[in-house]
């Protein structure tokens, strides 16, 4: 703990002199006026107004001996938020009382200034309303316990529900049997507080305190990127509901410790890095998920599995996610005539296709001798590092995805993840549904278009908006992917409105479904009418421009050709 301490007379130098004897300040410092600091060897400051915005944002702590008054006007231009002010405290300077003025709870302001109070016999004024009630504070409980805070919002909500009430608790962990004042045990209703690591919320609206009680184990490819670490971690935290606030340190191989960006991570997820040799991992018990070609590269054949659990203190069985890892053919619709010729002839030379379970029944009556390996959806990093780690062990090995695996598809992290494993990949194109559903319907994209998924999955929804907005404003003619999901149900509705500001609600549009499958079907319609359409994830649809026409019943964008 760093804390600066402020006086502004004698009584109050004598007083901060007394405070910096504390432990409860840790590191101190004293500030004050020339005279003063001369006089007792004081930081020296000719008005301490103006030097107050680093202290304020360097110091966990700041105690002023002297007025409230003081205190306030020096720190007002200075306050960010709850989640990030430090600890404000006020004692008169004949120590009498010591009042916490900012921060009381996440900073830790309220128990510093009983402390304070009990080793100088003076009175604590504490004013927060939880504490007067004698009630359960969520947020200095989540402070006193290394605890991140999921909503603010919710916090709130649950600071006033409890001055009024009881609110239910349910944690992932064993709870004692008396509680405090303000929670009873329970998994459902309107709000309640969740304490533990994973994602799920059992309430309406649930306040989750997350405990820094998870550690990562990570291998990775020299150079890797602060980005790939991030979006490697985050899918598979995501994928298994954890809450990347719980992660506490990031564990890895010793040749990993100069490693830029996955040091880059891990400081910018407030996590402790810690390395240990191949030595010391290959000491760890239990079962892992054994490499052989990290084997060769690093001398020992698990890397992140080790790791995480010899930072946990445990063996094989403390590992609550195994080991998660991510070449390409794009299949087209699936069926063997929607294929290109160079995507069958890489299913055929291959010896173990990768890929999603409902991907891999398609072909499987085209190539039935082949062994098939498949993950479900959301499982794509997973599925990725399989087939790598086959293809590493000299198998021939093709991952598959519907469509073109360079369009949404599996070519992007099979390429990223690839010199980890030093295998060669080759990408087979496919035909993706923006060219197949545009020849069943027509000639939808003759001219100009813009491709746009609306699952936000990987991409925030407002960066979605951002781009809907430009093709729409661009006068695109716009070919959409993943129109609607049971989680997504109004998305498309959303995607309508954003081009109904810039299109006609009589503009042209057209869906496609099952492209290429068993029940196959497409539609035409307005853009009004789109708007209030059932699609879903096997749903393309298809938005005209301006030029856009019904001809002959079918859906044309004219190249603009001359014609005599």
């Amino acid at each position: 703990m760093k804390t600066a301490v402020f006086c502004f007379s004698d009584a109050g130098a004598a007083l901060a002199l007394r405070l910096r004897e504390l432990p409860l300040t840790g590191s101190c410092e004293i500030h004050a006026a020339e005279r003063l600091a001369e006089q007792y060897g004081f930081v020296p400051h000719g008005k301490i107004s103006e030097d107050m915005g680093p202290l304020f944002s360097e110091n966990d702590a700041l105690i002023f001996v002297g007025a409230c008054g003081i205190a306030v006007r020096m720190i007002a231009p200075h306050l960010r938020s709850k989640t990030e002010d430090p600890a404000v405290l006020v004692l008169d300077d004949r120590r009498r009382f010591v009042i916490p003025i900012l921060s009381g709870h996440i900073g830790g302001a309220n128990e510093l200034a009983r402390t304070a109070a009990e080793a100088l016999g003076a009175v604590p004024v504490i004013t927060t309303a939880t504490d007067g009630a004698g009630r359960f504070s969520c947020d200095a409980w989540a402070s006193s316990h290394g605890c991140a805070i999921s909503s603010m919002e919710a916090a709130k909500a649950v600071s006033a529900a409890i001055l009024t009430g009881d609110v239910p608790l349910s944690s992932e962990f064993p709870l004692p049997e008396s509680l405090p004042a303000g929670l009873v045990p329970g998994d459902s209703g309107p709000l309640g507080v969740k304490i533990g690591v994973r994602t799920e919320e059992p309430y309406e609206k649930t306040l989750r305190l997350i405990p820094k009680i998870a550690v990562l184990g990570i291998g990775c490819r020299k150079g890797i990127s602060e980005e790939a670490v991030k979006t490697a971690v985050e899918e598979t935290l995501r994928e298994n509901g954890i809450d990347v606030r719980a992660v506490s340190a990031v564990a890895s191989v010793d040749l990993k410790r100069n490693e830029a960006g996955l040091l880059a991570y891990a400081r910018s997820i407030g996590a402790r890095t810690v390395f240990y040799t191949a030595e010391e991992l290959s000491a760890v018990p239990g079962e892992f998920t054994e490499s052989e070609f990290v084997k060769k590269t690093v001398g020992v054949g698990s890397v992140c599995e080790r790791a995480a659990a010899l930072a946990a203190g445990g063996d094989s069985s403390s590992l609550t996610v195994k080991k998660t890892a991510r070449e390409g053919v794009g299949i087209g619709p699936g069926t063997f005539d929607g294929m290109t010729a160079a995507a069958a002839e890489a299913l055929e030379g291959a010896e173990i296709i990768v890929g999603y379970t409902a991907y891999c029944d398609l072909v499987k009556p085209y190539f039935p001798e082949k062994e098939y390996l498949s993950t479900p959806m959301t499982q794509e990093i997973g599925r990725c590092r399989l087939a790598l780690e086959k293809a590493a062990g000299g198998k021939r090995v093709a991952v598959i995805c519907s469509g073109d695996a360079g369009i949404y598809g599996m070519a992007s992290p099979i390429l990223e993840l690839a010199p980890e494993y030093g295998v060669e990949v080759k990408v087979v194109p496919g035909v993706t549904a923006a060219s197949s559903g545009a020849a069943l319907l027509g000639s939808p994209l003759t001219a100009d278009f813009a491709v746009v998924s609306l699952s936000d999955l990987l991409t925030p929804w407002e960066t979605i908006e951002k781009r809907l907005e430009a093709a729409a404003a661009g006068d695109f003619v716009t070919a959409i992917y993943n129109p609607a999901s049971r989680k997504r149900a109004d998305y498309l509705e959303k995607a309508c409105e954003i081009f109904l500001k810039h299109r006609s609600p009589g503009t042209v549009c057209g869906v496609a479904r099952n492209i290429g499958r068993e029940g196959e079907e497409t539609a035409l319609m307005t853009l009004a009418e789109l708007k209030d359409h059932a699609a879903d994830m096997f749903t393309t649809v298809f938005i005209g421009n301006s030029e856009t026409r019904i001809i002959g019943g079918r859906m044309v964008t004219p190249r603009g050709y001359r014609h005599d």
